[in-house]
């Protein structure tokens, strides 16, 4: 059974049945910046390195495989239906969706055409800049119109591999986020180097980072740019 073929012209391998027997992963980035990649979206991020700067979450005995990843999602609003570009985690059936994936020099493109919507999301990390950059493109070949919202999707990680896939129930008290002016914040709130726990006296259940005093511990990390180049500072 053939599931893709090489694109001498463009450099890419195609992936056009998704549902191969093992992962086809791709590295984007070249420089302290890596995401290792899936055709379906599944993997992870990390700084420098892949054991000691995780900054997303992938779990690589977890069931299902190749969980989890970068993903988009997109859904009628008028039907309630959803897929997304990517053919996992939702995986549409072939005879209904149409999904293709080109693996790169340093980018992955996924592309899915479903119920008259084409969709892609392009994922790559440009020189210079330690950033994932996520392009989605969106198009209506229905030929009537349409109300669609579209949703990013990941899984921050702990910094360290062997913690990532251990304790989960630190993700409770250890990590969050925040969402402001388009720009998603990422907290640590334990000592990357030693594995401690920070003394902090914020409440653990409570995910609201962003407006978490930095003055109730001297010592906590605040944001994952600080805290990747406060890593790499560390002696060895």
């Amino acid at each position: 059974m053939q599931y893709g073929y090489f694109d001498n012209d463009h450099h890419e391998y195609v992936i056009t049945r998704p549902d191969v027997p093992v992962s086809w992963t791709n590295y984007l980035g070249v420089e302290n910046l890596c995401t290792v990649i899936s055709h379906n979206a599944g993997g992870y991020t990390f700084y420098k390195s892949a054991e000691d700067g995780r900054l997303t979450r992938f779990r690589p005995n977890g069931v299902p495989l190749d969980r989890p990843g970068h993903y988009i999602y997109l859904r009628d609003d008028d039907t309630g239906e959803y897929w997304s570009i990517s053919w996992q985690p939702v995986g549409k059936d072939f005879t209904q969706a149409k999904y293709e994936t080109r693996h790169g020099l340093s980018y992955s493109k996924f592309s899915c055409d479903y119920q008259g919507i084409a969709a892609a999301q392009t994922l790559f990390i440009p020189l210079g800049d330690d950033v994932e950059l996520w392009d989605v493109v969106v198009g209506n070949k229905s030929g009537r119109p349409r109300r669609l919202s579209v949703f990013s999707y990941v899984e921050f990680s702990y910094g360290h591999v062997a913690i990532d896939n251990q304790n989960f129930q630190m993700s409770l008290y250890a990590s969050g986020s925040s969402y402001r002016d388009g720009v998603i914040e990422y907290d640590f709130f334990y000592e990357p180097d030693t594995f401690r726990f920070m003394t902090a006296n914020f409440a653990p259940d409570s995910y609201d980072c962003a407006t978490a005093s930095s003055a109730r511990t001297a010592r906590r990390a605040t944001r994952w740019r600080w805290n990747a180049a406060r890593a790499a500072a560390a002696p060895n």
